[in-house]
Order: structure tokens, then C-alpha cells, then sequence
């Protein structure tokens, strides 16, 4: 795992870093596909909103979907 992704992602899940409070809202199909593209991204979960979410570390992109829908169709 790259260094940056594992300093930025315990930084914010120790309440270092806090999320975005904005973003660019992507269908279910689009996170997925972001998920395992090779787009270096940290997770940036907004849960009191139920929203999952992904910030590219190179160009500070986020991007936000309904963790509802998220696992739509996926059954």
C-alpha cells in the first residue's frame, strides 16, 4: 500500500483530517468503478448523512454516493 494512502487514511480515522463537506454526487455503478480503478483514493465517509465517499489524493476530487443504493441490485 502506498505510504500516503496509509499516513492519509489513519489521520482520518483518528479525527486528524476531517472529510469534505462537499463533492460531486456519483451513481452506485460510478463508486464502484472508482473503488477499483488505480485513481490513488481515501475513503471519506460522511455516515450521519448515510453518504460513502472517495477523495482522490491528486486532485482533491470527492466523490459521494447514497450508501443505500450502494449495494442495490448487488443481492
Amino acid at each position: 500500500m502506498d505510504a500516503a494512502i496509509l499516513q492519509e487514511s489513519q489521520a482520518y480515522r483518528t479525527g486528524v483530517v476531517s472529510p469534505m463537506l462537499a463533492g460531486q454526487i456519483v451513481s452506485p455503478a460510478e463508486f464502484r468503478d472508482l473503488l477499483v480503478s488505480h485513481r490513488r483514493m481515501v475513503r471519506v465517509d460522511q455516515r450521519t448523512d448515510r453518504l460513502r465517499g472517495l477523495r482522490d489524493l491528486d486532485t482533491g476530487e470527492v466523490f459521494l454516493t447514497d450508501e443505500r443504493r450502494l449495494l442495490e441490485g448487488r443481492r
